[in-house]
Order: C-alpha cells, then structure tokens, then sequence
C-alpha cells in the first residue's frame, strides 16, 4: 500500500527543485516506515494501522511543493502518530542542526517563563511567554503538541519548551514565516512587550543544557548534575539527600553504585539521620540493569519505613529512571513527593538512531524494546505523586526548592 501512495504522490508535481526536494523526502518517510515496522516491537500499539497508512498518505500530500520547514514537521506529525496513546517518547524526530530564538521559555505550573537566554537577550529573564507570532501561547502549544512523540503530557511539556525555541520547526508549524527571524510577546511587571528576534543555526547537542532547568544558586536539585550520584547530609533536618542523576552502574569519577548504595546506609545509619530522600528529579535514564544496588540499600529496614523514604519525582524523570521509579514504587515504602513523572511505569525504549539518506541532519529515534517494570496490566502513562507540589515561576527564580521543603516538613499522619 506505502509503495502505491508514493507512486500516486510522485506524478502530481510541476517544479522541478520542488519535485526534487519533495520527493526526497518520500524516499526518507517511505525508509523510515519500514524501519519503524522492522525495529519496533509493537509499532501500531497506539494508532491502528489504516490510521498510520492514512497519516502517510497525508504526509504526501502535504509536502507538495512545501518548505524544507514544513516537510520536517510533517514528518514529525506522521511520526508522532504513534504514540498518540503515550509510552512512546523515545521514538520521535527532530533536527540535529536548526535555527533557535535566543531565548528559551520552561513550562511552569503558573505559565511559560524565560529561564535562559543568550548574553544580549539576558535581560528577558524572569519574563513571562505570552503569544509567538501573535497566537497565544497555550493555542502554539496545541499546534505543536502533535507533532511531538511522549511517554504522557508531563513528557510532552518538557518537549514543548524544546518546540518552542525552534524557529524551523515554528515555521513549519506555521508560527511565523521566516526561520531567521521570531515575533514573540513577553510579559515583566505587567508590561508587555513585543519583540522579533534574530535566529541563529545551532546543532542539538551545543543547546541550553537538554531543555531542563538552568542551575539556580540556592536550588540544591539543579546543582551537581554533572555527577551520576552524590550525597550530601542536610544537618538542619538530619536528612540525607540522594542524588541520583544517572541510572549506570558506575558514574564517569569510577564510583560504583554499589559502593555508592553501602555508603547511603552506613552514612544514614552511623550518623543517626531521619530521612532519606532519593532525588530523580533530573535523571533521564541510562542502563535498566544497575539500579539494583541501590534499591536494595533502600530497602535497609532502618530505611524502608513510611515517613522516612521519599522519592523526589518530576517531568524530567524518564526511561530507565521511570523503571526505576516503578520498582521504588513498588518493592519499597517510599513517598513520592513532586510532579508526575515524564516516564510511563510500562514504557517502550532502548531507542536506535535510523539515519534519513536524504536529510543526514534529521535525527530519528525508533524504540526497539518495551520494558514492563510495572504489573502486565498497568495501564498508567506516569506515576502520580503521593504528594503532589507544583513547581511555580515564583519559586524557581526565589532559588528556592518547594519539593525538596515537601519531603522535609513532611510528618507521617498519627
């Protein structure tokens, strides 16, 4: 069926630049597709077939005579079908090279705030998103949103900021009509603003820090993310603070987690702590077959117990770290304390890259594995917390950490 819409699609062109550049990018879906069929393991679990075929006619159809923008976006859209359903957002498209606002805007729970910027744009800090190329910026979002892959909406949030800062894919989406230059609107102080901001090509790798948060002096979650594990004792509340950044088994300085995980409880227990508090909050991933160690050393008697263990959760938690979260959630009694997290407890992963022949600078992820850390039959896309703590604008440029303040005034009902 692939092979006679793309029959049908490559007579209907006039403009022979045109025909060329769309019809390489036929060639790159058509090889895409039977990548996707040939590497993932359900690959039609969130969109039936016919729908996906359909999408595929659909994307044909819209690159006739389109911009190099707008092809890439509508190869995200057929892309995106399919995890419509969630439990997907390691399968997904995106450029490696593109051309990004100077600023960019996080999702907080009271709107899109700018958290980074370059040098002559730093003066934009602080200020609220409220409208790119004149639509409002929740309706953007909506545009956006489908052209996007996600495990659940705490997962497509922390995309939407990447979306957001992208002018070609702004462009494509039809937020603006020149990649090189963006209109936005930002609120400070009740003023508003209207700027058009000159863009620049960057590569995906040399961008804001992934998209996640800025470190933020006084913010102890957004400090040693660079480490795969620390610990620090937090002396006021005699609590031990766990940071787990990375799911490895040993972190780049040759720390093993296991050393790690026997230094958690000797420190817990020859200091005479009250808490532990294991912070995922920035962990995105890595290997599903080490985090044993420490889940065993959380499960310590002195440790395990309700009011004692928490586990510090958000957007940002994903992949194996969403496993991780799983098995904490079940083999332990730890209380989850933040936002959903941005991985489902039964997700599909282990992404592998399929090169486009036509467009080398087009990234694409196909998961390979699904992974069921959760019961066979649980159908949920994130893990909600026990005690759920909104992260707000406010609080974030106070440098202070409400979720971290959460776990630590926690006290379990008598």
């Amino acid at each position: 069926m692939l092979l006679a819409l793309a029959l049908t699609f490559a007579t209907g062109f006039v403009a022979p630049q045109q025909a060329k550049s769309a019809e390489s990018w036929a060639d790159d879906a058509l090889h895409l597709v039977a990548e996707i069929e040939r590497l993932h393991p359900k690959p039609f679990f969130g969109c039936p077939q016919a729908d996906f075929e359909a999408g595929v006619d659909a994307f044909f159809g819209s690159i006739e005579g389109a911009s190099e923008p707008r092809a890439l976006v509508e190869l995200m859209r057929l892309v995106a079908l399919l995890s419509q359903k969630g439990r997907d957002g390691h399968t997904g498209v995106w450029p490696l090279k593109a051309r990004y606002l100077p600023l960019r805007a996080y999702g907080f729970a009271d709107g899109w705030f700018v958290v980074e910027a370059d040098p002559e744009q730093g003066e934009w800090i602080g200020a609220e998103l409220v409208s790119v190329a004149g639509v409002p910026v929740g309706e953007a979002c909506k545009r956006l949103a489908p052209l996007l892959t996600s495990d659940n909406e705490w997962n497509l949030r922390l995309k939407l900021g990447q979306a957001l800062a992208c002018a070609d894919v702004l462009v494509g989406a039809e937020l603006g009509t020149d990649p090189a230059r963006a209109r936005i609107e930002l609120v400070r102080d009740g003023k508003r603003s209207a700027l058009e901001l000159a863009c620049r090509e960057r590569h995906l790798h040399d961008l804001w820090g992934g998209f996640n948060l800025p470190t933020r002096a006084g913010v102890t979650w957004l400090e040693g993310r660079e480490q795969a594990y620390r610990l620090q004792v937090l002396e006021p509340e005699r609590a031990l603070y766990v940071q787990f950044n990375e799911v490895t088994a040993r972190a780049g300085d040759g720390k093993l987690l296991t050393d790690f995980a026997a230094e958690l409880v000797r420190t817990f227990e020859e200091r005479k702590l009250a808490k532990v508090i294991v912070d995922v909050r920035s962990n995105r991933g890595g290997d599903n077959t080490t985090f044993g160690p420490l889940i065993a050393a959380l499960q310590t008697p002195s440790i395990n117990r309700p009011g004692v263990l928490f586990g510090l959760i958000g957007r940002d938690t994903f992949s194996a770290a969403g496993n991780f979260v799983t098995v904490l959630e079940r083999d332990t009694k730890a209380i989850l304390v933040g936002e959903p997290t941005g991985g489902a407890p039964n997700q599909y992963g282990d992404a592998k890259p399929v090169p486009l022949p036509n467009h080398p600078d087009v990234m694409v992820q196909v998961s390979t594995r699904y992974h069921q850390f959760g019961a066979p039959g649980d159908e949920r896309l994130t893990h909600e917390p026990h005690l759920a703590v909104p992260l707000r604008s406010s609080a974030f440029f106070a440098g202070q950490d409400p979720v971290l303040r959460a776990a630590l005034d926690y006290q379990p009902p008598r």
